[in-house]
């Protein structure tokens, strides 16, 4: 029964249901690019295609989030202007993605050229969002381990520490993951082969989870 409620409590929230179908998509990719079956792939891109359906409505969220974060003032002006430009390239990714799903859905119909250059910045703004995730990351990662290392840690900081660890270590598989879906040339754009991309993705879907269920130990009971 315990396990049933604590599935029902994951499901509940988007953010955490979000976490299950990445898991599940990316899972499926992986087992279909490995095993070349052709139906499994087909699964796994339904599945990413209802996920990206779902993330039509994530404005709101996203939108509350940066107006409390508002011009970062609280974090000093270079980490402030991570966290604004962070959330800037959150937003702009969720507009250019509203647009690459009415051109895949076929309500938009434009040019070759125009198809590309939105789906292009689709990615750009996708790696550019993990990629100053990973640079804050790193510095909730310094602070924690300073914590651990100071003469009298409180009770939580090995928590903490590991916290920090999981949500960097799965921001630097975003990153490899965001970029390898742009254009050959950037950077290391194109380089990765599908069971390569599903096998970081995976990963970092797991990681994902991980930090959830650590994450609560670290809430107040």
């Amino acid at each position: 029964m315990e396990v049933v409620d604590e599935i029902c409590d994951l499901l509940q929230s988007h953010s955490n249901r979000d976490k299950i179908v990445s898991l599940t998509s990316y899972v499926l990719k992986l087992w279909g690019s490995t095993a070349k079956r052709k139906d499994i792939l087909t699964a796994s891109a339904r599945i990413a295609a209802a996920r990206a359906t779902l993330r039509l409505f994530d404005d709101a969220a996203a939108l509350k989030l940066a107006l409390a974060y508002g011009l970062g003032k609280q974090d000093g002006s270079f980490w402030g202007s991570l966290g604004v430009a962070n959330n800037a390239f959150t937003l702009t990714y969720l507009q250019c993605e509203k647009i690459v799903w009415l051109i895949d859905t076929g309500v938009l119909v434009v040019s070759p050229d125009f198809d590309f250059k939105v789906k292009t910045a689709h990615k750009l703004f996708w790696s550019l969002s993990a990629f100053v995730g990973l640079i804050r990351s790193i510095r909730g990662l310094q602070a924690s381990s300073q914590l651990l290392k100071s003469s009298e840690p409180p009770k939580c900081a090995p928590a903490r520490f590991t916290q920090a660890s999981l949500a960097t270590t799965k921001l630097v598989l975003d990153v490899v993951h965001a970029v390898s879906w742009l254009p050959a040339g950037w950077l290391w754009g194109g380089k990765l082969s599908a069971q390569q991309a599903s096998i970081v993705a995976t990963t970092s879907a797991v990681l994902s989870l991980m930090a959830h269920y650590h994450g609560k130990r670290l809430q107040p009971r």
